[in-house]
């Protein structure tokens, strides 16, 4: 979570976790709450921590994993899809990306 706004993203191809996993009580996903969804990332504004720490666990229990990400990356990534900057963090905090082939952008965007 960053500035009350939870980042929830997948690299590498991998789908977006589905947002029926979060039970309505948490109001992340609903019409009421302020969030916004791309292929690979979701962003959830005005968390409340405790709200936070319970969809910790519903990312954990998905295999999603904890990560610290300059916020200007992930905005970027949402907006443009392209994962290098995002991949070069991620390689760096998770030892077993130090192995995973580097990221390249086509010109079709993929």
């Amino acid at each position: 979570m960053v500035d009350g706004c939870l980042y929830i993203f997948t690299t590498r191809g991998e789908e977006l976790l589905d947002l029926r996993a979060f039970p309505s009580e948490l109001n992340l996903f609903e019409a009421e709450s302020s969030w916004r969804i791309s292929p690979r990332l979701a962003v959830v504004e005005d968390v409340l921590h405790q709200t936070a720490e319970k969809a910790g666990i519903i990312l954990q229990l998905n295999d999603y994993r904890a990560t610290v990400v300059p916020v200007e990356l992930l905005e970027g990534y949402f907006l443009d899809g392209d994962e290098k900057a995002i991949m070069n963090v991620l390689r760096a905090e998770i030892p077993e990306l130090e192995t995973a082939p580097e990221i390249t952008r086509t010109d079709d965007g993929a």
